[in-house]
């Protein structure tokens, strides 16, 4: 029987997982010997595996996005986080999925939302903007790149690393902005900026990370980023359209504005941002990235402990231990 990922309990013995390869690490113990991290995933959960012993057929066969039936596992717990020990492995081809009724989609976490109901609204929301600038770069980035939008993941690993999460992420941040609006309207803010600046905040995503499965960053991610592969979209979207200048030759300042929007968005220097927010729009959609990102992350980590238990420590949080008190009921979760 094989057992799903999400289940897996500390001093389960003896147990079959079917997982996709997320990452593998190659290391060396402190006796000389080779072993292996890797990453195994399923559509409820993701798990930390340890090979020991390792040759090099193991090294040859255990690669990312390979399907692996692990037989006859055992799991413990390792600084408050299972751990599943590898022994014995199977890498299964499509055929070999077939037999237990499976294929390679069935080993993606999915985004809790329906992308093709609220695609649509977005695209409607934007439609209707007055800024001729804003609405016509934002709806040709997504046109572009629309199937990418939709179903990348947002980050390999520091937050909503899961199918569609691009998408998630960047619709979470335009519905929270749109809830703020009323508060804040004695404030002179430019919404329909602050909206697209919302959507556009990670559009360089889509060519930073490999592909959907984002096992590994393109070569433009590891040496530009994805906020320097924005910018440049936002600029060469300008050019194409004709919009990059006014026509008496001066700049377009809504193009600008919206560049800014992009580099600024992680707010800090320190956090990658080539240049910090220094207009009230930025200040909003780089709050609401910090907060999304945070809440997706220290999530992540307490649904993988019981209520009554702390986390392992969480390096995006400054290597802090977080406690969980509480679980929502069933019921009540966001379908």
């Amino acid at each position: 029987m094989i057992k799903p990922i999400k289940n897996l309990e500390a001093n389960d013995r003896d147990i079959n997982i079917i997982g996709r390869i997320e990452k593998v690490i190659l290391s060396t113990g402190s006796n000389g010997q080779n072993y292996m991290i890797i990453n195994l995933v399923d559509q409820s959960g993701r798990v930390e595996g340890r090979k020991w012993q390792v040759d090099e057929n193991d090294i040859e066969n255990i690669k990312p996005n390979e399907i692996m039936l692990v037989k006859g596992g055992n799991v413990n717990e390792y600084r408050n986080q299972l751990q599943l020990k590898v022994g014995d492995y199977k890498i299964l081809d499509a055929e070999g999925l077939a037999e237990f009724n499976l294929t390679f989609d069935d080993f993606f976490i999915s985004a809790p939302l329906n992308v093709d109901k609220e695609y649509p609204k977005l695209i409607e929301l934007i439609s209707a903007f007055k800024n001729d600038t804003y609405r016509e770069i934002t709806l040709k980035l997504l046109k572009e790149n629309e199937e990418k939008f939709k179903n990348y993941p947002a980050a390999m690993s520091i937050h909503h690393n899961v199918q569609h999460g691009l998408f998630w992420h960047s619709y979470t941040l335009v519905r929270n902005c749109i809830s703020i609006k009323p508060n804040y309207a004695f404030a002179d803010i430019d919404w329909e900026l602050v909206i697209c600046g919302a959507i556009l905040h990670d559009i360089g995503k889509v060519i930073e990370m490999n592909d959907e499965t984002a096992t590994d960053y393109s070569l433009q991610g590891k040496l530009l980023g994805h906020i320097s592969i924005g910018n440049a979209f936002i600029y060469q979207a300008a050019k194409e359209l004709g919009i990059l200048d006014n026509p008496d030759g001066s700049v377009n300042q809504d193009v600008t504005l919206l560049e800014h929007m992009v580099l600024a968005s992680h707010g800090k220097n320190e956090y990658g941002s080539p240049v910090e927010p220094v207009i009230i729009e930025a200040i909003i959609v780089s709050s609401f990235d910090m907060l999304d990102a945070r809440l997706f992350r220290v999530n992540d980590d307490l649904n993988k402990v019981e209520v009554g238990e702390w986390t392992q420590r969480i390096p995006s949080e400054g290597g802090k231990f977080f406690y969980n008190h509480y679980k929502k009921p069933k019921e009540t979760k966001e379908k």
